[in-house]
């Protein structure tokens, strides 16, 4: 009997070092292993263009959010097309016919061209905006869309004070100009 009793405790040594190493697997994952939506940037130099149909506020806040929440705040470089090429990683432009759910949106991010022989990696964006549906502050609509451009999620849960690091313009209906330290910390992973 006393034979068995260490055989049975040797196995819930076994079992508890076992879910001890996963655990620690789990939590040790780099910073670009969730987060990320099914398609993510083919690498960290994103180049847009955008097109003559963005209004100024548009156009304006795509460029504010490329420069200070992507180009400033992450290892990603930036760059602005002045003609459309099949070299641009995101091109911008808008619409005054959005179809379907397309309708009840502020914008949109589609990967319209992925990189041969993958199914994840995007080699070309499309943001579009939505004429009928003006947004109050297109800092934070572009900084939500090119998040996605570059992979990122939407964040669940509401945002804390203003000024806290854990803010993002990824939340559903984003009302922030910046991405928290979370998403910056998977586009830093990722690029």
């Amino acid at each position: 009997m006393g034979h068995d009793i260490r055989r049975v405790r040797g196995i819930r040594v076994l079992a508890a070092v076992g879910a001890t190493a996963a655990a620690l697997t789990l939590t040790a994952q780099p910073a670009s292993a969730n987060s990320f939506g099914p398609t993510y940037a083919d690498n960290k130099a994103h180049s847009f263009f955008y097109d003559d149909d963005l209004s100024k506020a548009q156009r304006s806040g795509m460029d504010w959010a490329r420069r200070n929440s992507l180009g400033a705040k992450t290892d990603m470089t930036t760059s602005v097309n002045k003609k459309y090429n099949r070299q641009v990683d995101v091109w911008v432009y808008a619409t005054w016919r959005p179809t379907g759910d397309q309708k009840h949106w502020y914008a949109w991010t589609t990967c319209v061209k992925r990189v041969s022989g993958s199914s994840s990696k995007c080699d070309q964006h499309t943001i579009v905006i939505n004429h009928k549906l003006p947004h109050s502050n297109y800092k934070s609509l572009s900084c939500h869309e090119i998040g996605h451009s570059v992979g990122l999620g939407h964040s669940k849960g509401k945002n804390s004070s203003y000024k806290s690091a854990d803010r993002s313009c990824m939340r559903g209906n984003p009302d922030h100009n910046y991405y928290a330290r979370h998403d910056k910390k998977h586009i830093n992973g990722r690029y």
